[in-house]
């Protein structure tokens, strides 16, 4: 049985703990609320991007164009994005279980990846799997500039045939308390993927319009745009992911924090209470002894 110094000793660490988780949880709630802004921010550009792609998709879907022709996919490109840090509750779990997954079904092909965040890249190398790239410091200064290297990568590997489908594997903000795991096609363009990534039930596009110079040439200037524009909404989507998550652990720990010094606390009085009375009886047995 531990002794009440030992026990003060564990209430004291216990107590320290809970403000640091304290102070943690308020600096990522602050962290939360700036990503949350940038995230929702961002969306409707995301979806004004996705809307014009659909148009073109439409002209050039009874064309052959590099970029939107679909072939058997023998290789595949997994772009997953992570975070550079753990103390997130189940996020990069979520993340972790929905990549073994892609691995068990997609045995027939030659998978390969490009990271984002250095926990997915640990990730992917404890399962083996080709790292093509990788490119944490994206995580901590997102911008339109730093995924553009991506893009080059992407559109190169999918353009030469060394790969047949592009896909990436992230995480979207829905709620403080909420966060969804999903996974979209990147490469090859369709409308019917950029329809079903907007979660739209509109219409299908119709009537004539005029693309100038070319719907070709459009497209191919359109595309890099539009990859750089998804790429880095994805980013903004998973930071505010993620320090939501960040802030839930560490109100999860703070509380189990209070309850375990409580319970210590109560312990510690319970043993202290044990040996006040032990005193007392010795004591009163001692004067019983000298009376009588």
């Amino acid at each position: 049985m531990p002794s009440g110094k030992d026990i003060r000793r564990r209430i004291k660490g216990v107590k320290g703990t809970g403000k640091i988780t304290r102070a943690m949880e308020m600096i990522s709630a602050v962290k939360m609320r700036r990503a949350i802004e940038r995230a929702v921010t961002m969306r409707p550009y995301a979806l004004a991007a996705l809307r014009i792609l659909a148009r073109l998709s439409l002209v050039l879907a009874s064309e052959d164009h590099p970029l939107t022709e679909r072939r058997a996919v023998a290789r595949e490109l997994i772009v997953v994005i992570t975070s550079n840090r753990g103390l997130c509750g189940a996020f990069n779990a979520q993340i972790g279980r929905k990549v073994r997954m892609m691995y068990r079904e997609r045995k027939e092909r030659v998978l390969s990846f490009i990271t984002i965040g250095r926990k997915g890249d640990a990730l992917i190398r404890r399962l083996g799997g080709d790292i093509i790239a990788s490119f944490p410091d994206i995580i901590n200064l997102p911008s339109t500039e730093a995924v553009r290297p991506i893009v080059n990568i992407l559109l190169q590997e999918f353009e030469s045939k060394r790969i047949d489908r592009v896909t990436l594997v992230s995480t979207d903000f829905v709620s403080v308390m909420s966060q969804r795991v999903i996974s979209r096609e990147l490469l090859p363009f369709s409308e019917t993927e950029a329809l079903k990534t907007l979660e739209e039930k509109a219409a299908p596009v119709t009537g004539e319009f005029l693309i100038e110079p070319a719907p070709e040439a459009v497209l191919s200037v359109m595309v890099r745009r539009l990859l750089e524009a998804e790429l880095f909404h994805a980013v903004l989507e998973s930071n505010a992911s993620q320090e939501a998550s960040r802030m839930l652990a560490m109100r999860n720990a703070t509380d189990a924090a209070k309850e375990m010094a409580a319970d210590l606390t109560l312990a510690y009085n319970q043993l202290r209470q044990g040996k006040i009375t032990q005193e007392i009886a010795e004591l009163s047995a001692g004067m019983a002894a000298v009376q009588g």
